[in-house]
């Protein structure tokens, strides 16, 4: 959990935000969750599962 705050913070910029209204936070939040969600899934297809916790595509 600690590694998915750390994310939310600093890669997705929650850490220095300017958004107002707690249904707006809400739904940022939850849509940065659903694309942590989706890349790690696109990780495991393209059956790289040991780089399923990076937020950036290696060049190949």
């Amino acid at each position: 959990m600690e590694r998915v705050n750390s994310r939310l913070d600093v890669s997705f910029g929650f850490e220095r935000h300017t958004i107002r209204g707690l249904a707006k936070m809400r739904a940022r939040c939850g849509l940065a969750l659903c694309v942590m969600l989706a890349m790690a899934l696109g990780r495991v297809r393209e059956k790289q599962q040991e780089r399923m916790r990076s937020l950036v595509r290696s060049v190949s």
